[in-house]
């Protein structure tokens, strides 16, 4: 994923915990991210994605590799310099990390007390910052006296008040409710609009990524097996973690009822059943139509859904038509020559 202007390189990073085994936790991780970007790290539980994050903000040294942030290398910096780069670092952790003895703008002015800032300095930053992130009337309150979702736009404010251009985010939703995720994922977007900042962050929820992320990472077992845009990599999967995420966001299993009566090979009278994924190019167009009158055979729609990421469309539809070989494979070409992914999931006799 190069790119024209990153803000953040990693290079091979290699990574492993000896007293747990000699096993990679993270092995040969590289990508690139651009500064105002959004980049979404997802895997499943045990991918590596959190140890990624620690090392992306020098809490974790690589064994070996590089991490370029404003092009300097984290992985090479004596710990004064890494304390003073990591002030333009910000993180967001899911169990919110506020002190509960301090207010709302105690909390958030707590870096610039670090920095030593004057009361003045620390005041209008604060104000700004929460301001920002819509609290500026809890400014008094404490943590214990606040929603969820508005302690987690206190860390969020905490984390940028020292005017960060880096946002890292570890599992930041899986504490919260779907509509006050949905309105935190809002707030970054907003947060990104408005500042510039580049956000990193992982999650194990591919609907977290869909609504928020412009390019991903899809971790597994420590590597990158698949990296892209959003879109190019949603809307043509290539590895079986990827579709696996995937059909959890699509909801694109075969039911139950049609998986038992699928068998691997064909026969007469039988109907092959096709797997189409539809990206934002093709997803409004009348493929289906055009090719009931161009083919003249009846094909039943056995189930179907769209979804979107930001303004594109993708969706996936489960068919069956007639096996009726070199004519079922000419159908497949037509469709992958308009750009339709086509998984052939079996055949079936109604």
């Amino acid at each position: 994923m190069p790119s024209l202007n990153p803000h953040l390189v990693v290079q091979n990073i290699v990574k492993s915990f000896p007293k747990t085994g000699p096993e990679k936790v993270l092995n040969s991780i590289s990508f690139e991210v651009s500064q105002g970007k959004i980049l979404g790290i997802i895997g499943k539980s045990g991918a590596g994605k959190s140890t990624l994050l620690r090392c992306l903000n020098g809490l974790e040294k690589p064994d070996t590799g590089k991490i370029l942030f404003q092009d300097q290398d984290l992985t090479d910096l004596s710990s004064q310099k890494l304390r003073e780069v990591r002030q333009k670092i910000g993180v967001v952790f899911q169990s919110f990390n506020l002190l509960s003895t301090r207010t709302v703008f105690e909390n958030v002015s707590f870096p610039l007390e670090l920095l030593k800032l004057s009361d003045t300095e620390r005041q209008k930053k604060v104000e700004n910052i929460l301001n920002l992130v819509g609290l500026s009337s809890k400014l008094n309150a404490y943590p214990g006296q606040l929603s969820g979702g508005q302690r987690q736009r206190v860390a969020i404010a905490r984390a940028l008040v020292v005017d960060a251009t880096l946002l890292l985010c570890d599992e930041f939703t899986s504490a919260l409710d779907p509509h006050t995720t949905l309105e935190i994922l809002r707030l970054l977007q907003d947060l990104n609009r408005r500042l510039g900042i580049t956000i990193i962050f992982v999650t194990h929820d591919i609907n977290v990524v869909k609504e928020l992320a412009q390019d991903v990472c899809v971790l597994d077992q420590g590597e990158i097996v698949e990296q892209g845009s959003v879109e190019s990599v949603f809307t043509n999967p290539n590895h079986a973690i990827t579709q696996s995420l995937l059909s959890e966001l699509l909801k694109n299993d075969l039911p139950d009822f049609l998986q038992q009566q699928l068998h691997l090979e064909g026969k007469e009278n039988d109907d092959v059943v096709l797997k189409l994924i539809f990206g934002s190019q093709t997803s409004t167009k009348p493929l289906i139509a055009n090719l009931i009158q161009e083919w003249k055979i009846p094909i039943n729609i056995i189930s179907g859904n769209l979804d979107h990421i930001g303004k594109a469309t993708f969706g996936h539809l489960v068919v069956s038509l007639k096996h009726q070989g070199e004519s079922t494979e000419k159908i497949i070409k037509y469709l992958t020559d308009h750009q339709v992914g086509v998984e052939k999931a079996g055949y079936i006799r109604w």
